[in-house]
């Protein structure tokens, strides 16, 4: 049967604890010396660093996408390329940003994110969708009144989103040591129509999975959290994978019915667990292609193991076996992440990391070396991080300031520009073409002729073909 139900989650405030996964943190960059980025042209972009631990050797094309959302800088969605240099930034005040990552919508690429916070301990955000312009497309929240939760938004290709939610209800928590009116949250699962977010269909755990089935083992409290959606994604033959973290376990459900077809892992496991293929606490289940499922195996917290992993694992349907087809572990410095994480699956075969609760966010070859590692400033977290291939074309103008003689050159978001090429002259109506100076990262620094009164700067692509014009400032 299904129904309808929500809850959310997330951040915002001074606070620095954990709220269900993600830490709760103060919005405002505070930190000096290198942690943050300052930009002359574009003051208001105050992000994270990104420090390259291990320059990309084998790495797959694409950008990395990731939503700082503690430690030092603005928090926000976040792109950067392979050294670290950041691409786009899109900050939000007294908000936080969650599962930020490339879709397609109606045939076209768009970026996602969940933007929300905290109410009451359960997420109160909306979905975003943007497209290469970086232009707002939706904005929407969960459908029948429910709180958008911040765990999962997933384009389909049927022009609907699934997206996680959950509700607060009286349950009989006694096979659990609660009371027999104790209050229960449960995870929600919707797909809803695009764009009008009309409710097509709804899971509900409480429905399916039993309370006892969860793996916390501390007595029910005021709230109590027993099964914790976290993953939701459509498996190859259309049917959906959902990921419980608090009973360690990924139930295919089916997509019409919300039949249970399978359990994997947890305490009523439908597979036979080989060695290593357990998993504990975990975030980002996926179902891919021949049988394999990919997991961001936390392990962790209460800890179960030494260090979170990430998994590929290889399902037996006929013996209903599972087996350990690799596990990726952070090497020199090993990872334990408490919350957060996941696990992207590449088409090369390698695979993308994001450690979640630890700074880290690494990619692996198949065969499990090390093939890029970044890490944000001490304190710093990202829900998820991502590797995909992204064109941006920003609507607005490129940005220029003027700052001792010298100019600030930069177009937040535009990934096609190659070089700056300078127009100088004594007035805005007497601007000649002047250097063309090879774009160095975000912002770029030019020098104007000593006789230069007013400069303006046109972004070229490789072939040196105009991409845009930035409005002329006094030098």
């Amino acid at each position: 049967m299904l129904i309808a139900a929500s809850s959310g989650l997330v951040v915002a405030g001074p606070a620095a604890r954990v709220v269900r996964g993600l830490r709760q943190v103060s919005t405002l960059g505070a930190a000096e010396g290198g942690e943050v980025r300052r930009f002359v042209s574009r003051p208001d972009l105050t992000p994270p660093s990104l420090a390259v631990v291990r320059p990309a050797h084998g790495a797959a094309r694409g950008l990395v996408f990731l939503a700082p959302s503690s430690g030092p800088g603005a928090r926000g969605a976040m792109i950067v390329d392979e050294a670290g240099e950041l691409v786009w930034f899109h900050p939000v005040a007294h908000k936080a940003v969650a599962d930020f990552k490339v879709g397609l919508y109606r045939g076209k690429p768009v970026l996602t994110w969940w933007e929300g916070k905290t109410v009451q301990g359960l997420a109160d955000g909306e979905w975003v969708v943007v497209d290469s312009s970086y232009r707002e497309l939706l904005r929407f929240s969960a459908a029948s009144g429910r709180h958008a939760d911040l765990h999962e938004l997933v384009l389909t290709s049927d022009g609907t989103a699934l997206v996680t939610s959950n509700e607060t209800v009286t349950w009989d928590l006694r096979s659990v040591g609660g009371s027999r009116r104790g209050q229960v949250v449960g995870g929600v699962v919707q797909e809803v129509a695009l764009p009008s977010g009309r409710l097509v269909r709804e899971w509900r755990s409480l429905e399916h999975v039993a309370v006892d089935e969860t793996q916390v083992k501390s007595a029910p409290g005021p709230r109590f959290d027993y099964f914790h959606v976290n993953s939701v994604d459509v498996a190859p033959d259309g049917n959906l994978i959902i990921s419980a973290r608090n009973t360690w376990a990924a139930y295919k459900v089916n997509r019409r019915t919300g039949r249970i077809i399978w359990r994997l892992g947890g305490r009523r496991s439908d597979f036979a667990l080989g060695r290593g293929a357990r998993f504990e606490w975990q975030h980002d289940v996926r179902e891919h292609a021949h049988g394999v499922v990919s997991v961001f195996d936390n392990a962790a917290a209460p800890a179960e193991e030494p260090e979170s992993r990430a998994l590929l694992l290889s399902l037996d349907l006929k013996r209903m076996r599972a087996s350990l087809e690799h596990a990726y572990v952070h090497r020199p410095d090993p990872v334990l992440s408490h919350f957060l994480g996941n696990a992207q699956l590449l088409a090369g075969g390698n695979v993308f990391v994001g450690w979640g609760g630890s700074p880290y966010l690494t990619e692996f070859t198949a065969a499990g070396a090390i093939a890029f590692d970044a890490r944000l400033p001490y304190g710093g977290q990202s829900y998820r991080a991502f590797r995909f291939p992204w064109v941006g074309r920003p609507a607005g103008r490129p940005s220029l300031a003027a700052r001792g003689g010298v100019l600030y050159a930069s177009w937040n978001g535009a990934t096609e520009p190659a070089s700056w090429q300078l127009l100088e002259g004594a007035g805005a109506q007497d601007l000649r073409s002047g250097a063309t100076v090879r774009r160095t990262g975000f912002e770029t620094v030019l020098t104007p002729a000593s006789q230069t009164r007013r400069a303006a700067v046109v972004a070229l692509d490789r072939s040196g073909a105009p991409l845009g014009t930035s409005p002329a400032v006094d030098v």
